[in-house]
């Protein structure tokens, strides 16, 4: 019996069973061409079917209207896609999970950069994300648009879907009828609330008259906006669903939290690691006691424990475990068989996901190369097994070690600290990434599985690892933080990043400290640190054009809410320029003007590093006929997306002749 009765347990939604309570809920992808799917995004959702998920959303934001169709999602409306939905289905309902598809048109909260035709509203009114004042939607094109999602649904059935998800959610087309701020209107589709939801109403009776009664109808919505920009609270959102659930015909309610329409609350939509583990089961939970169908949660739930406890809680009827599954599809599988140690944990940092794709790239993982890559999600076993010395125990290194080992090889891991992680480590002490380290840890349990010997402390001379006659090396000693050529000038102290973080620097309280961030990603979490830990004053300085600029869009706004928080002041466009008379001297980027920071204590250099590789170069002159790989941080410092990904490609490419690699990218 599985350790999870509950999440294993059957439901069922509409007239179809449901073989367990996890949903892989619908997300961008952005793997589609001019809104075509193909071979790629087939196999990524047939994966999550392989892995164990019962109910599977596909084609997240699928669009069933031409104009308001972006290239990179699924234009539901294409029959272009049938024949590539077929074959999806198809082999979704191989591994005996249910398959929908969310349709929507996502109003106002699109570019027509993307699409070619002006944005289209309930009124002329921008939104404040992308600016563009739509174009106001005609009653006859409402019509238009209203058959254009029956259409798409006829469409979905014939092609073998279980079902279709219609969504609000994020300030799509539907909440933007429905909020008396950006709906105005004076005809039919404006007015009091019922007038508001007319909309929403027609759409699904418009699809209920032309599928079967089997076919599921769900509906995504926010349980509360969290703001009143919109003009509709926690309580507006339950009217609004009531009032859905009395038209009959709806079979599954799917409920986060947050809405569109600003960068703070379009992050909530996909909150990161600083917002709570299952921060919206509350919203749910109140939805679920006046709802007459199941309701499934969505919004981080992100381990099987958290899970069957949301289920006996009775917070929701269903859970979304969508990120979870993203890090490892076999996550469900893992969990029934109560091999919760072999889950690879998401850890919460959206880089390599939706950050990815709000950067135009397709879907991804940090932790989960194979979801961007085909050629790194399986592995293929070797007959030529080899013993393959890795230096360097940071992510490259460990996932090369970790695939290594998993196809049969015998593997060695040097360290020379006495800890496993590399930079994680630090990055873990950084305020509001609680689930950072948890990668290094399911790391570390499987190197332990799979009989690594790590030798910790240990200085990789290249006379030690010869000792041992390997066959391949692999290089992975990533990269130190330093002090930068800026800061040769001056006399006031200076320290990395990372010597704060490793409680090197041991008067910070009540000190004036400066950081000043090159690289746009580790500043604002190392100035949070410091500004906690005591510091009176805190100056973020940094010489790109916005601070902490690397981040992703879903991260940034709770950065910036915790920097205002703890008093940290942030200057951008600055470069530093050295001392005069014992006070910082910065310049403008722009203006070239010049200007002083007295009374200047400490100054944190944040993202400057270089690499550590002079193994390689050893290897290299003694020609000793080793086979040397240089993967991760050792190449050039970059983040864990690279780190991993370069070392579970390596570690995947040892031993393996022509011939298995073509046939593992054919897989």
């Amino acid at each position: 019996m599985s350790p999870f009765p509950h999440l294993f347990s059957e439901i069922k939604v509409g007239n179809r069973r449901i073989k367990n309570r996890i949903v892989s809920s619908a997300h961008g992808e952005g793997l589609a061409n001019k809104g075509i799917i193909n071979e790629k995004f087939i196999r990524y959702y047939e994966r999550k079917a392989m892995g164990g998920a019962g109910m599977i959303f596909t084609c997240g934001s699928g669009t069933v209207y031409e104009k308001a169709a972006h290239p990179k999602y699924v234009s539901l409306w294409d029959p272009n896609n049938e024949d590539y939905f077929l074959e999806l289905t198809k082999r979704v309902h191989s591994h005996g999970a249910i398959i929908l598809a969310q349709a929507t048109h996502k109003g106002r909260r699109i570019s027509s950069k993307a699409t070619g035709y002006p944005v289209q509203a309930p009124s002329a009114i921008p939104e404040s994300l992308n600016g563009e004042i739509p174009a106001v939607l005609s009653v006859d094109e409402i019509q238009k648009i209203i058959q254009a999602y029956a259409s798409s649904a006829r469409r979905l059935e014939r092609c073998g879907f279980d079902g279709i998800e219609i969504t609000s959610y994020g300030g799509h087309l539907i909440e933007q009828f429905w909020s008396p701020v950006i709906n105005n209107r004076e005809d039919e589709y404006g007015g009091d609330l019922t007038d508001r939801m007319r909309f929403s109403v027609e759409v699904i009776e418009a699809i209920a008259k032309v599928v079967s009664d089997s076919f599921i109808i769900s509906f995504r919505m926010t349980g509360d906006p969290q703001t009143d920009k919109i003009g509709l609270s926690q309580d507006d959102m339950l009217k609004i669903a009531k009032k859905l659930d009395e038209i009959n015909r709806i079979d599954l309610f799917n409920i986060s939290g947050s809405t569109g329409n600003t960068l703070e609350l379009q992050a909530g939509t996909i909150p990161p690691d600083p917002y709570p583990t299952g921060c919206y089961n509350h919203l749910a939970k109140r939805m679920k006691t006046l709802l007459s169908v199941p309701v499934l949660v969505a919004g981080r739930i992100l381990d099987p424990y958290q899970a069957e406890n949301a289920l006996m809680a009775g917070d929701c009827d269903l859970v979304a475990m969508t990120r979870a599954i993203i890090a490892d599809p076999n996550m469900p599988n893992h969990a029934y068989r109560g091999n919760v140690l072999r889950i690879r944990p998401c850890i919460g940092t959206n880089q390599g996901c939706i950050g990815r794709t709000y950067d135009g790239l397709s879907i991804g993982c940090a932790v989960n190369p194979g979801i961007s890559d085909d050629a790194l999600h399986d592995f293929t076993p070797v007959s030529d097994i080899q013993k393959v010395v890795v230096v360097g125990g940071g992510p490259a290194g460990m996932e090369a070690a970790r695939v290594a080992g998993e196809r049969g090889h015998n593997v060695i891991l040097f360290e020379r600290s006495d800890r496993l992680g590399g930079q994680i480590n630090y990055g873990v002490k950084q305020p509001n990434r609680k689930h950072y380290g948890l990668h290094i840890e399911w790391l570390k349990n499987e190197l332990t599985r799979l009989h690594v010997d790590i030798k910790l402390k240990t200085e990789a001379s290249i006379e030690k690892i010869l000792q041992i006659s390997p066959d391949t090396v692999i290089i992975s000693t990533g990269a130190e933080t330093i002090i930068p050529i800026e800061a040769y000038k001056v006399k006031i102290p200076c320290v990395t990043d990372t010597d704060v973080l490793e409680g090197k620097v041991k008067e910070i309280n009540g000190k004036s400290i400066v950081v000043y961030d090159k690289g746009g990603k580790r500043g604002g979490y190392v100035a949070n640190f410091i500004a906690k830990a005591g510091a009176s004053k805190v100056e973020l300085l940094t010489p790109l054009q916005t601070v902490c600029e690397e981040l992703d869009s879903t991260n940034k706004p709770s950065m910036y809410r915790s920097l205002a928080k703890n008093g940290v002041k942030w200057t951008v466009n600055q470069i530093l320029q050295g001392e005069r008379n014992g006070a910082l001297v910065i310049r403008d980027a722009w203006s070239d003007v010049e200007h002083v920071i007295k009374d200047v204590d400490l100054i944190v250099f944040a993202g400057f590093s270089k690499s550590n590789n002079n193994l390689e170069e050893q290897f290299i002159k003694r020609n000793l006929g080793i086979e040397v790989f240089v993967i991760g941080d050792s190449i050039a410092p970059r983040t864990i997306s690279e780190a991993v990904a370069e070392g579970v490609r390596i570690g995947n490419k040892i031993g393996c002749s022509v011939l298995d690699t073509l046939q593992n990218q054919l897989r």
